[in-house]
């Protein structure tokens, strides 16, 4: 298990890096960790079953980052994924796979230093859970 690096799949609202970054979007590299970074619209975009899907295809985790609940330009957006969030990590938790495997952090003016962070965040979160299960099924 120690050599287990977590997969993050890190979606993210656009509206949440700073001015002048440029979204993108592709696999990155962590310490103990590896990130595909996703950029969205709006974190209101995330539907549940997209989230199912990304761990059925092998992701350990998915982690979004969202506006601030004040700041987001569809002014429900961010609570929206929230409350998607919730609800997948209650699913997740029924079935014994770990609550830890979807996660939502909001923030505004971020760096792609900042997001690749947060996917590290998510990583030690799923770290003691090891692989996700439904990899591969």
């Amino acid at each position: 298990m120690d050599s287990f690096q977590p997969e993050i799949t890190l979606l993210y609202c656009r509206q949440c890096l700073a001015s002048g970054v440029k979204p993108v979007e592709g696999r990155r590299s962590g310490e103990g960790f590896s990130a595909r970074l996703v950029v969205l619209p709006c974190s209101s975009k995330v539907q549940l079953p997209h989230l199912m899907r990304l761990l059925e295809k092998g992701s350990d985790a998915v982690q979004i980052a969202a506006c601030p609940e004040t700041a987001c330009q569809h002014l429900v957006g961010s609570n929206r994924a929230e409350n998607r969030i919730k609800y997948g990590q209650s699913l997740l938790e029924t079935v014994g796979m770990g609550a830890e495997r979807l996660g939502l952090e909001r923030g505004a003016g971020q760096s792609l230093d900042d997001l690749l962070q947060m996917a590290g965040r998510r990583a030690e979160a799923v770290r003691a859970l090891g692989p996700n299960p439904m990899k591969g099924v």
